[in-house]
């Protein structure tokens, strides 16, 4: 009876062992796999959010420069002369992307992160979406306007786009923030 046992023992646990052993391999690699695309997503995203940061940061120097400008044409003695002579470069709102965000919704490796990095990251874009909706409609605002002739008309569209300048400017500031934010915590 011993013999027996002893002979299944020597028979079975080999084979457990393996099994055991080729999950905990296939694990340990499976593990290893996910790892990796996680780094290489977090690499993808800090890519992103310094691109982004970066034209926001241009389009704040931009929006600073039109709100002066529209001050002074605003504020001149002739404003119908200083809007006309103006060579204005358009609103020129910031170009931010979300591909590398999307791409970590899509096939789920954000959820191997941190969930107040997560937190934060899905806070950043959802402020990135909105300020793309805000230049948007903003951006359509102005474009369906007539061409202002009078000084009254001129005055109204300059104090128009100085509040949605005031606007953008909110948007881009709080954004360089969030995205300076998130680069620390990546």
């Amino acid at each position: 009876m011993k013999k027996m046992i002893y002979s299944i023992l020597t028979q079975i646990l080999p084979v457990m062992l393996g099994v055991y052993l080729g999950f905990a391999v296939n694990n340990w690699g499976e593990a290893r796999q996910q790892k990796a695309k996680e780094e290489n997503y977090k690499l993808m995203l800090i890519n992103e959010v310094e691109q982004n940061l970066k034209s926001i940061q241009k389009a704040q120097t931009y929006h600073k420069q039109l709100t002066e400008d529209f001050n002074r044409i605003y504020k001149s003695e002739d404003v119908q002369k200083a809007f006309g002579e103006y060579n204005m470069r358009g609103l020129q709102p910031g170009f931010v992307t979300d591909s590398g965000y999307n791409t970590g919704l899509q096939t789920g490796i954000i959820q191997g992160f941190d969930l107040k990095l997560v937190q934060k990251i899905n806070n950043v874009y959802n402020l990135q979406e909105d300020y793309d909706s805000y230049n948007e409609s903003m951006l359509d605002a102005f474009l369906n306007q007539d061409f202002p002739e009078t000084e009254k008309d001129i005055k109204n569209i300059i104090v128009n786009l100085k509040m949605h300048m005031n606007d953008v400017a909110t948007f881009e500031s709080n954004l360089k923030k969030m995205y300076e934010d998130l680069l620390e915590n990546l």
